[in-house]
């Protein structure tokens, strides 16, 4: 073989990202390297793999693509094979790359960083943040092993550990009437300015919740920065709509409120999605198993209104 493993993942990121410069980004290498490598490669196989556009990045071509196809299904294989020569000594050890859907960040990572570096003190966890259809673009490409996300974009097929369900929850100014109610209702709500949440996902799923009830949410500002919604919403510029929410959303001194709206709404699960091919890795085993423990002690109950129901346990992962 005349190129290295390093070689692959070089070429593997650079046919991910589209791009020699993202890909020197990621893998925190120079261009000259990415070039080195996809110019190896493309001499062993005899064959243009990716063609270089001016102002387009990379595309491959179809033997790039079928090339790329058994790269990253041989990377895989080594990345379990690697893991599992590791946790040999009765240690699960290696590095696992987790995805987080952003907005949740800050919620859920760190309970479930903590449990992990207890239970596995030697797994190693590497981390990208995104929106939901960017992360669940990360998972099936192979460049994450599991994504902290909402079941609302990932297939229905697509391994999935449900940790709770997050009913959505209205932001108000603390100078509105509607923050002297415990629960609003989204009649109210559909009459006043609404500060969205503007992500790949996010304003369909919050309009929907008006739609399903015959109302239209009167859209005011967008924004893709929670700290930014919050701000607007303390200035009294509209509300907002959330799924979770932290401690100090609840107190009412930040200038607003977080309250409960009225009747059944969309409420999606979050959880763990992976692949049916990083399960094999002892490493994925262990953390989705930290995953579900989390949820089942309770750490996620501060985020929600209502006691979520127990995680439901897949039958072929947990017994």
């Amino acid at each position: 073989m005349h190129f290295t493993l390093k070689q692959l993942r070089y070429f593997d990121a650079a046919l991910r990202t589209g791009s020699i410069a993202r890909a020197a980004v990621e893998m925190n290498i120079s261009q000259s390297s990415i070039t080195a490598a996809i110019d190896m490669i493309e001499e062993t196989t005899g064959a243009e793999l990716l063609r270089r556009l001016p102002a387009r990045g990379i595309v491959p071509t179809s033997s790039g693509l079928a090339v790329g196809e058994r790269i990253q299904a041989f990377l895989e294989q080594t990345r379990v094979f690697e893991s599992d020569l590791m946790s040999l000594t009765g240690d699960v050890a290696g590095t696992l790359r987790m995805g987080c859907y952003a907005p949740t960040a800050p919620y859920v990572l760190p309970p479930i960083l903590k449990r992990i570096s207890e239970d596995y003190p030697s797994i190693r966890i590497e981390l990208k943040e995104g929106d939901m259809q960017s992360i669940s673009d990360l998972l099936s490409s192979g460049a994450i092993d599991v994504a902290l996300t909402y079941r609302r974009i990932t297939p229905e097929a697509q391994p999935f550990v449900p940790m709770f369900r997050a009913t959505p929850i209205a932001l108000i100014p603390d100078v509105s009437p509607l923050a002297k109610k415990q629960e609003v209702d989204l009649q109210d709500l559909a009459e006043l300015p609404m500060i969205l949440l503007d992500l790949p996902g996010t304003r369909a799923y919050f309009c929907s919740l008006f739609e399903v009830r015959g109302l239209r949410p009167h859209i005011a500002h967008t924004t893709k920065s929670l700290s930014v919604l919050r701000g607007l919403v303390a200035a009294n510029y509209g509300y907002a709509l959330m799924n979770i929410c932290g401690p100090n959303d609840r107190v009412g001194q930040s200038g607003y409120v977080a309250r409960m709206i009225k009747g059944e709404l969309d409420s999606p699960q979050y959880g763990v999605a992976y692949t049916a091919a990083s399960q094999k890795s002892a490493i994925v085993k262990s953390v989705l198993e930290s995953c579900r423990e989390v949820a089942e002690r309770g750490d996620f109950d501060d985020l929600l209104f209502s006691k979520p129901q127990a995680p439901e346990k897949p039958a072929h992962l947990f017994p």
